[in-house]
């Protein structure tokens, strides 16, 4: 059986789509980790954004405000509770990558309250889900 070459570009349009595929997670998914405090300084020019999210960022790098504009850059560790109330919002479908990147291993590696989950292609930090209520927010 001959390979028409889409697999590959199937996988990758399954991996660029993993990380909005979690039922409740809405557009607050990030990577893990925080973005770098960046003092203020006068800008003499703002330079164009690099990224408007996380997911434009490759590899864990986060899409952060840097001195004078917005940039891809690496993410700090941050120190919150292991475990944060709320539970994993449900997931539907799973992706045919091998071995899919996660993208936080703890509740402590994700900003404010958000949860480190499993994704459709790995676990990334969301917005939990309230344990008393099975309603997230939903998608269009």
């Amino acid at each position: 059986m001959k390979s028409n070459g889409l697999l590959p570009l199937t996988l990758l349009v399954l991996g660029t789509l993993a990380p909005w595929a979690v039922k409740g997670a809405g557009d607050e998914a990030v990577k893990a980790g925080g973005c770098p405090y960046r003092g203020q300084v006068r800008c003499f020019r703002y330079e164009d954004p690099e990224c408007q999210s996380d997911w434009q960022c490759p590899e864990e790098k986060r899409c952060c405000p840097d001195y004078c504009g917005i940039k891809c850059l690496d993410p700090v560790k941050l120190s919150n509770p292991v475990n944060k109330p709320g539970q994993c919002p449900a997931v539907y479908g799973e992706c045919m990558m091998l071995n899919p990147p996660n993208h936080c291993e703890t509740d402590g590696e994700c900003v404010g309250n958000l949860k480190c989950c499993k994704g459709m292609c790995g676990k990334l930090c969301v917005t939990p889900v309230n344990a008393g209520s099975s309603k997230g927010k939903t998608w269009p």
